[in-house]
């Protein structure tokens, strides 16, 4: 469970992050200090509007990509700026699967799976290998494996 962070020393600590890219005046991606390799965190930060912006921490793991949802409601105009970072996620870092985790205990979670369903995200099944074993979390992926355009 390297992937979510256990309280002590965790990804929040963002005084060390390097800029890997602007993407335009709304997509910016920021890198928390390298703790030797894999995974590497990646921060999203999408500016929805002139005061507000939303905010992803995501871990990089070879060819998967895991988004935590943050707690609270979703943020409006979240959706653009989630569509922005699996765009990144494919072009950029070239990943195969985007996860999205949050907590099985969240009161909105039926609300979380809908509109993620609509983006094209599907339900991880329990025990799934491609997902740490956390009973606590439920996991949704979206998979950009027949996206890429192959030309044989």
């Amino acid at each position: 469970s390297w992937l979510i962070p256990g309280g002590r020393g965790n990804v929040r600590d963002h005084s060390l992050s390097v800029l890997l890219h602007q993407v335009d005046d709304k997509l910016t991606v920021t890198q928390a200090a390298p703790v030797s390799g894999n995974p590497s965190f990646l921060r999203f930060r999408y500016q929805l509007s002139e005061r507000r912006a939303a905010f992803w921490n995501t871990a990089l793991s070879e060819d998967s990509l895991f988004i935590e949802i943050p707690a609270g409601a979703l943020v409006e105009g979240s959706k653009e700026g989630l569509t922005a970072l699996l765009q990144f996620a494919e072009e950029k870092l070239k990943v195969t699967y985007v996860f999205l985790w949050f907590h099985k205990s969240r009161e909105d979670r039926l609300s979380i799976i809908r509109t993620f369903h609509y983006m094209g995200f599907e339900m991880v099944k329990p025990g799934s290998p491609m997902v740490p074993a956390r009973p606590d979390l439920a996991f949704m992926v979206y998979s950009l494996e027949n996206s890429s355009s192959d030309e044989e």
